[in-house]
């Protein structure tokens, strides 16, 4: 599926349940603005009809607007004189059954003439401390009806609303995180083609090579001649042992995966590891006219430890990221020779560590793909350079197998200044 195709789609979905999931809360918003306008207008009732019977036992004049409401929830009835609080409670809860309110509530009785709360009580189940009823600005008499547990009433009358808008809401994360994994996916899938054709490439230079230098052996002239025959022979073999290490940098990959269980950690001297694997790159670096200069700090780490300290790991596969450290080093050299540091240093901090560092004066990595070259299969495109070839797995393999080391490995680099790469392997003493 192109692309194109999949952004249609991507933004369909995101439409049409985004759309849904707005429309979702307007009707719950509506909702709950019926089901308060609803609660008030019982409210003012219950409490208009409980005014109009104190007059009525009283023989007093109605009152003009009776009852208030203060804020959404509390409200206010208006008196001509006082009230005992028994008979105001009694008339509450007669006119609150029939108005079916079944919610708790406290009510206050007022004399603004003493300026104080003549009485003030609790209506329902277990009382909670919500604090005194707020005074209300008006001459009289008057009593004040507060209905602390409104808000979680309100949320419980609207259950099937919150859960319909949960669902929804559920719904769209869903639907974002599958979005996520089908891009991921899709992203995995050209990485996979992508590797696929570097494969293919890579296997197809030596396999033509070996192919012509065996019909070339076959011919009587080549074969007669030692020379002719030793030197083809040397690039079959040659052809030979590059397609194996391809081979075996795939094999590793597949087999490892990052688990610290595949290692086989020994003892080994960390200068002798440095040097031998610095050892074995100095006849290509030579050859392509450059040097190697190796810095092993010895007064870095104790005394005691002498000067080939003894470290902790797979040897065989820290071999491997020293190497690839160092192949990198020669092949990104560019058009000028590669001139090559690597340095050896123990530093202190949370936990000891041993420095490796290899620099070189190479191409450089841009640095929008700095933070991806520890991924498998990424490669930094070269521009119209082919002589750059490769699966994208060498810093992928190097990153895995410090990690399960427990140690990190870090890139400094700068286009056409070269680049540092810092690995840091814990310094644990056999």
């Amino acid at each position: 599926m192109s692309r194109q195709r999949i952004r249609i789609l991507i933004l369909t979905g995101l439409i049409s349940i985004g759309g849904t999931l707005l429309l979702q809360l307007t009707w719950l918003q509506q909702a709950a603005d019926l089901s308060e306008r609803e609660f008030s207008d019982r409210v003012v009732t219950a409490m208009t009809e409980v005014v109009g019977n104190i007059q009525s036992m009283r023989g007093d004049s109605a009152v003009v607007e009776p009852v208030r409401q203060a804020s959404s929830n509390y409200f206010v009835a208006n008196l001509n004189d006082t009230l005992h609080p028994f008979l105001l409670e009694a008339l509450l809860r007669e006119s609150f059954q029939r108005a079916a309110l079944s919610t708790d509530f406290e009510y206050a009785i007022y004399d603004c003439f003493s300026d104080s709360i003549l009485y003030g009580g609790r209506v329902g189940q277990a009382p909670t401390d919500n604090g005194p009823s707020p005074r209300f600005d008006r001459d009289g008499h008057y009593f004040g009806i507060r209905f602390p547990e409104r808000r979680s009433d309100l949320i419980m009358s609207l259950d099937r609303w919150l859960i319909a808008s949960l669902l929804q809401l559920l719904v769209l994360c869903t639907f974002v995180y599958t979005v996520v994994i089908v891009l991921r996916q899709k992203r995995l899938s050209e990485v996979r083609d992508d590797f696929i054709n570097n494969m293919t490439h890579e296997f197809k230079t030596p396999i033509a090579s070996i192919e012509s230098g065996a019909q070339l052996l076959q011919r009587e002239d080549v074969g007669s001649d030692p020379k002719a025959r030793g030197r083809y022979l040397d690039l079959i073999l040659s052809e030979n042992r590059r397609m194996r290490r391809q081979v075996e940098k795939v094999m590793e990959i597949a087999t490892l995966d990052g688990q610290a269980q595949g290692l086989q950690k020994e003892a080994f001297s960390v200068v002798s590891w440095i040097e031998a694997g610095t050892a074995a790159f100095h006849p290509s670096i030579e050859l392509n006219g450059g040097q190697t200069q190796l810095q092993i700090n010895t007064s870095s780490w104790p005394e005691a430890w002498g000067p080939d300290p003894v470290m902790m790991g797979d040897r065989t596969h820290l071999d491997g990221v020293l190497s690839n450290l160092l192949d990198n080093a020669v092949r990104y050299a560019g058009d000028t020779p590669p001139h090559i540091t690597v340095t050896l240093d123990y530093v202190t901090g949370n936990q000891p560590m041993w420095l490796v560092k290899i620099v070189d004066c190479g191409m450089g990595i841009p640095k929008e793909h700095q933070s991806k070259i520890f991924e498998r299969f990424h490669r930094v495109p070269t521009g119209n350079r082919h002589d750059v070839k490769g699966f994208g797995l060498g810093l992928h393999y190097v990153n895995t197998i410090v990690r399960a080391h427990g140690g990190k490995v870090s890139c400094a680099s700068e286009v056409g200044a070269g680049s540092t790469f810092s690995v840091q392997l814990p310094a644990h003493q056999a």
